[in-house]
């Protein structure tokens, strides 16, 4: 996916530099979620770290100034 979002890195659900654990952490997370709200698995092309984030909780205006552009690799 070729899909630019911005992020705050203090909302992540999970971080690894092993996207095998993040796929395991989105799976286990979403089936125990009541909301199905879209998990996203992006990465950090810095330091190869991939981060879990729900697409609710994406940046708005307020949080522009703590939020980070990453490319989404998957979507659950």
């Amino acid at each position: 996916m070729n899909e630019d979002i911005l992020f705050n890195p203090g909302n992540a659900i999970a971080s690894n530099v092993n996207p095998n654990d993040i796929i395991r952490t989105a799976q286990i997370t979403a089936d125990k979620r009541q909301e199905k709200d879209t998990l996203v698995m992006v990465k950090d092309h810095n330091n190869n770290e991939h981060f879990l984030f729900e697409m609710r909780n994406r940046a708005g205006d307020s949080d522009k100034d703590k939020a980070k552009s990453y490319k989404i690799e998957r979507k659950f």
